[in-house]
């Protein structure tokens, strides 16, 4: 459906640089990655805003670098919305289809269906000022998709509403791919829309796509140490490959040493230890039969959510962060100063270099 063969783009002090990326018909593909990583950009050049420097866009296998962004049958959606503030619901909504020409009883036809659709019919005279953040999001997406597109650009849009509202529209958007049959690209910074919503994801920084896959490649086993930081990863240990054995490497920490699954790693090569809270065990005694693994460390802080502990945990080479079930807490009896000891299992670890590495001296 959509394809990034090479494309380079340079906008001021800011660069797109040989981006290179499929996205197939029907997907629901996220593009993350820090703030002024070129993720809008990306957006922007498939909806005909930017022409690139280098390389092609595609479009259902057509070149689309002289088509105006009218004839691409893309809509795109910003984080503000961008309705007309001086128009009504019904004239922002219906502004694209006047745009294509479209007969006015068509119009009219359209946008009474596209309003019924979104709930918003009783909003038909409302200029956006009067609007709650939900209505105008409403309003944005019945404007995006009246105009029959097939494929439908999201710049972070759930970012500006409140947690309930953000919740229905996660479970809305994934509703409307499937009625509208489209394909879907969606910005955003948030690990829980892209669990929720994407079939793959790809990660942008610095103006390179340094990542692609699925969700579960890119969150739960991040190939940068990079991309593990950006996803949330909580705890990121810095060390050093110094062995390689029956599909796991051994990455030394200070005098700590883990093992990790082997990624292609050679013994010598700088990586990460990323480990999430959740995967953390925490004990005041040895655990029974775990020689490999096991760091020491000294309880800073605990806080409660519900079920889980988020525990503080100092040790030495870093702070470390572990969640832990009430139910073992008040078991082992742990509390803020005890000395205890860290746990987890081999596969849990994700063994990360970094995008910059530095060599040893």
């Amino acid at each position: 459906m959509i394809e990034f063969d090479g494309i380079s783009l340079r906008l001021g002090e800011f660069s797109l640089r040989d981006v290179t990326l499929h996205i197939g018909t029907g997907e629901y593909f996220f593009i993350i990655g820090p703030s002024g990583a070129g993720k809008t950009v990306l957006l922007e050049a498939i909806a005909g805003l930017h022409s690139p420097d280098g390389g092609r866009i595609l479009l259902r296998q057509k070149d689309v670098r002289t088509t105006p962004p009218e004839d691409r049958r893309i809509s795109l959606m910003y984080q503000d919305y961008s309705l007309f503030p001086h128009m009504t619901v019904e004239e922002n909504i219906s502004f694209g289809l006047k745009m294509q020409q479209v007969s006015p009883e068509k119009v009219k036809e359209r946008v009474r269906r596209i309003m019924e659709r979104f709930g918003i019919a009783n909003l038909a005279n409302r200029l956006p000022r009067t609007m709650s953040g939900g209505e105008q999001q409403r309003v944005a997406l019945a404007r995006a998709l009246v105009v029959e597109p097939d494929v439908l650009l999201l710049d972070e849009p759930l970012a500006a509403l409140d947690p309930i509202t953000r919740d229905f529209f996660t479970r809305e958007l994934a509703r409307i791919r499937e009625e509208y049959g489209l394909t879907v690209v969606h910005v955003s910074h948030s690990r829980e829309e892209a669990l929720r919503l994407a079939t793959r994801v790809a990660v942008i920084i610095d103006g390179r796509l340094v990542a692609e896959g699925t969700r579960e490649e890119i969150f739960s086993a991040p190939p940068y140490r990079e991309i593990a930081r950006f996803v949330g990863m909580e705890n990121i240990l810095d060390g050093e490959v110094i062995g390689t054995a029956g599909g796991y490497v051994t990455i030394r920490i200070g005098k700590c040493r883990l093992r990790a699954p082997d990624r292609g790693l050679k013994e010598g090569d700088k990586v990460a230890a990323c480990i999430r809270a959740h995967e953390i065990r925490i004990s005041p005694t040895p655990p029974a039969g775990r020689e490999e693994n096991v760091l020491s460390g000294r309880i800073v802080s605990m806080l409660s959510d519900g079920a889980m502990v988020r525990m503080t945990l100092e040790t030495p080479f870093t702070p470390m962060i572990a969640d832990v079930h009430r139910s073992k807490v008040i078991r082992h009896g742990l509390k803020e100063g005890m000395e205890v000891f860290l746990w987890c299992p081999p596969d849990a670890v994700v063994a990360a270099p970094s995008l910059h590495p530095v060599e040893s001296s």
